[in-house]
């Protein structure tokens, strides 16, 4: 996931510096996907790629977020992240303040713009 769209990493609730920086959240610390020493930098360089941990996770975060974390790896492993990284702060960034969305809302924490679902840019 991208960091900077995740609601703890903007500054609501607990502290978060991204994964792999410390923090203060305990589910962020017993992350077994960051543990996980099968990988250098990414999910896709294990030889268990996907393991069934971030099935898991993807299913709920395209159920509950409206999101992939296998589709966004999969970005990465075929543009990178420079190109994945350009292409989320485009579709995260909310037309009214813009600043970047967080996918764990409808609605952007910074101005309170709605959309129909996560991802998609505020008409307001």
């Amino acid at each position: 996931m991208n960091c900077a769209l995740c609601q703890a990493y903007q500054g609501k609730g607990l502290a978060c510096h991204g994964c792999g920086h410390g923090g203060e959240r305990k589910a962020c610390q017993n992350c077994s996907i960051q543990k996980c020493g099968n990988k250098k930098n990414f999910c896709f360089e294990c030889a268990k790629y996907p393991c069934n941990r971030l099935k898991a996770l993807d299913k709920r975060y395209r159920t509950k977020y409206h999101m992939s974390m296998l589709e966004n790896l999969a970005f990465i492993q075929e543009k990178g992240l420079d190109e994945f990284v350009r292409q989320q702060n485009e579709r995260y960034r909310c037309s009214r303040c813009g600043k970047l969305r967080t996918v764990h809302q409808e609605y952007c924490i910074h101005c309170a713009a709605t959309d129909k679902a996560a991802g998609k840019k505020s008409k307001k």
